[in-house]
């Protein structure tokens, strides 16, 4: 079978390139060639074609074979060249060999063309194998050291002497070194530094690892695992010489997972201790060194104290870690320091040291003789109004984290009203034993009638204080579901299904509703007791509107109740968490009088003291003393909330500020179909216009500006 053979012929003579021709096809080569004689030509036909050898005279008119063999050296092609001349000089011939050429021959001995030819073409054959093989290898090489340094893990490769001899990417950015500097370094010096350790990983005794426990390293911040395994060779024997490879893994983040995981079970643990003291009938005393242990244990605090509000003082109730020196320091909070009256203004503080600005010079020096760092001071808060302070501190230097601290405000949460229901209580025996003291002295004395009714009116307050107690004993599992299901559902990390989540989600909408139930039960009691103590400060009444508001936002979506708040947006002064009672009741109020697509307006603006009396005749028929009483103010802020609903009766409207007093039938206390639908406690309004006493102001309703529905209005004293 013949052989294919490309030529590409660099001759002026074509009877010359006949011959060698004939050779070739007496040799039994089909030929394939083409002709050039020029350096044009033979750029073209080597950009063009495909040839498999050039065969070239030496020397012809304007054109050489050492030019054409330039020109293919400058072309990038590995093609065989083979000189044929008539004459050519042993200088020369040399000459050309070390330029490239494979061979030469004379044109009058041609016996060693086709062997030249054949051994020209297998060197060459070789050369492509070999370059061939030369770009898979370092092909290969590349990819290995992309994926070598694509590993996420720390890969470092030690000869028997512990030297570093190569790393990855990976060790370069975790060390911020270059890679000159890494190699030849002991692997143990990098970890451990200059100094080592005795339990180094990267030792002989340790050096064949499959894998160990959580580590720190000095030279690194964060765990690791190290895994160590020998170079494996061809020849067993030959494995010390071959090195190590260790394989340094990150496992900070599991660690933290781990971490996080104990965190959560402590808080939980510390959320069902304080949930279960909470029903407990010991002491107060009792309990509340008990509560403070249960923090110690659970939270890793050193030091705890928890202070009450009494006379308008801080005092000390409970401590636990204190000293003999510290205690007395502390017996009492001055209200003086910047930090108490952020607490007691309901928000919490923290700090990482004690500064002469925040504690008296002696209770400093006390505190430094125990090791107190970092503390903390939560409000022990019933809704607004604060009770009293829980303050927490460890040895660290560490501050407390918000995690922690929103932690400390939902035991504080429950602590207030652990420690209201035992005030209440005790009140309650005082009162159940005056009430025994009255009924003696009534059976003694028949004919004291004025005391009789004194004992009646205090058998009154008594009922007032038993609603006021049974309200707190209905919030206390409240306030403990509610911390709970707010735990789970925003800071314990626990990943729910969406049916878990839509459960937890019913499950605290309902827990809120029942808890505003009982928070209007407490508010009556409290305002009939005369016990509201206001605490003023300079508020946006449109922006609390709004805040109301977007708590009915879900069930006005399916009412499709338009609801539009607007006006003036300047701050009046009023009790913050009174002021969101009163427009929360008045909202809901006209959300229940108007249908189902109907309109509520709410409309704030502040009007002169002439403006005020020149209500006088819709005032005083709800304040028959006014404008005796009118506060001597020039300013007042008024808020109307109008509806299109279905009114309130003229005959009825002095009546609807009583307690437990409700209009007509259940077609009075609902025009949707969807929601709003019950009747009510009947108290709402009452507390309203308790709450409006308290700041010297007003409250009265009247016929709709359009001539249907209701406006209620209050006024609020603006200076």
């Amino acid at each position: 079978m013949s052989q294919e053979l490309e030529i590409l012929f660099v001759e002026d003579s074509e009877e010359d390139m006949m011959l060698l021709l004939h050779h070739l096809t007496k040799a039994g080569y089909t030929i394939s060639h083409y002709r050039v004689q020029t350096e044009e030509s033979l750029r073209a036909a080597l950009a063009g074609g495909s040839w498999n050898i050039i065969i070239s005279d030496f020397r012809m008119p304007g054109f050489s074979a050492n030019e054409a063999l330039a020109l293919l050296k400058e072309s990038g092609l590995d093609l065989p060249f083979l000189i044929v001349s008539g004459k050519i000089g042993e200088d020369q011939a040399v000459a050309a060999m070390k330029a490239g050429a494979t061979d030469y021959l004379m044109k009058d001995n041609l016996s060693r063309l086709v062997p030249a030819i054949e051994r020209a073409l297998r060197e060459a054959e070789e050369r492509r194998r070999r370059h061939k093989a030369e770009q898979a290898i370092l092909m290969g090489k590349v990819e290995w050291e992309a994926v070598f340094d694509a590993v996420s893990d720390l890969i470092l490769v030690t000869d028997h002497a512990g030297l570093i001899t190569r790393c990855n990417r990976r060790v370069i950015e975790y060390f911020q070194a270059d890679y000159p500097d890494l190699i030849g370094r002991q692997i143990s010096s990098l970890f451990y530094g200059e100094q080592g350790c005795e339990d180094d990983v990267f030792n002989s005794s340790s050096r064949l690892q499959t894998g160990m426990e959580d580590i720190m390293f000095p030279s690194l911040s964060g765990w690791f695992t190290v895994t160590s395994c020998p170079m494996v060779s061809a020849d067993t024997t030959e494995t010390a010489r071959q090195g190590l490879v260790h394989i340094v893994k990150d496992v900070s983040r599991r660690k933290r997972m781990e971490e996080e995981k104990r965190v959560s079970d402590r808080e939980l643990l510390t959320l069902y201790a304080v949930a279960f003291r909470l029903n407990s009938e010991r002491d107060s005393k009792e309990i509340l060194n008990d509560l403070l242990f249960q923090i110690h244990n659970m939270l890793r605090i050193d030091f705890s104290s928890i202070h009450l509000l009494e006379k308008g003082g801080l005092k000390l109730k409970a401590s636990l870690g204190f000293s003999e020196d510290f205690e007395p320091a502390v017996k009492k909070l001055l209200n003086y320091a910047p930090w108490v009256g952020e607490v007691l203004a309901g928000k919490p503080y923290k700090a990482r040291a004690l500064a002469s600005k925040e504690m008296p010079h002696e209770v400093i020096e006390a505190a430094k003789n125990i090791g107190i760092h970092a503390w903390c001071a939560v409000p022990l808060k019933i809704g607004s109004e604060v009770v009293g302070v829980l303050m927490v501190a460890h040895k660290s230097e560490k501050s407390f984290t918000d995690r922690e601290v929103f932690l400390l405000t939902s035991i504080g949460s429950q602590l207030a009203v652990l420690i209201e229901n035992h005030q209440l209580y005790e009140r309650m025996k005082e009162k159940a034993a005056e009430l025994q003291r009255s009924r003696r002295a009534l059976r003694e004395n028949l004919h004291e009638v004025k005391l009789a009714n004194i004992e009646l009116d205090r058998l009154n307050r008594a009922k007032n204080s038993f609603i006021g107690m049974a309200s707190h004993e209905l919030k206390t599992p409240i306030t403990s579901i509610l911390g709970g299901v707010e735990f789970l559902l925003k800071y314990s990390g626990i990943q729910l299904t969406g049916e878990q989540g839509e459960i937890f989600a019913s499950v605290h909408e309902s827990v809120v509703q029942l808890k505003n139930l009982v928070e209007d039960l407490l508010s009556i009691s409290r305002i009939e007791a005369k016990g509201i103590v206001l605490q003023k400060r300079p508020y946006n009444l449109v922006a609390i509107a709004r805040e109301v508001f977007d708590g009915f936002a879900l069930p006005l979506s399916r009412r499709n109740i338009n609801v539009q708040i607007m006006g003036d947006e300047r701050p009046a002064p009023v009790d913050e968490g009174f002021a969101r009672l009163v427009m929360r009741n008045l909202l809901e109020n006209a959300i229940k009088f108007t249908p189902d697509r109907g309109e509520v307006i709410i409309i704030c603006r502040y009007v002169q003291r002439g403006d005020v009396l020149e209500e006088h005749a819709h005032i005083k028929e709800f304040y028959p003393a006014f404008p005796k009483g009118l506060a001597n103010v020039d300013q007042f802020c008024r808020v109307d909330f109008c509806d299109n609903g279905i009114g309130i009766p003229e005959e009825e409207r002095l009546r609807v500020f009583e307690k437990f007093y409700g209009v007509g039938d259940i077609a009075y206390h609902s025009s949707g179909k969807t929601e709003f639908m019950s009747k009510g406690s009947g108290l709402g309004l009452s507390i309203v216009k308790g709450i409006m006493d308290a700041h010297n102001g007003y409250v009265w309703v009247s016929e709709g500006p359009t001539g249907t529905g209701s406006m209620f209005s209050i006024l609020f004293p603006a200076d």
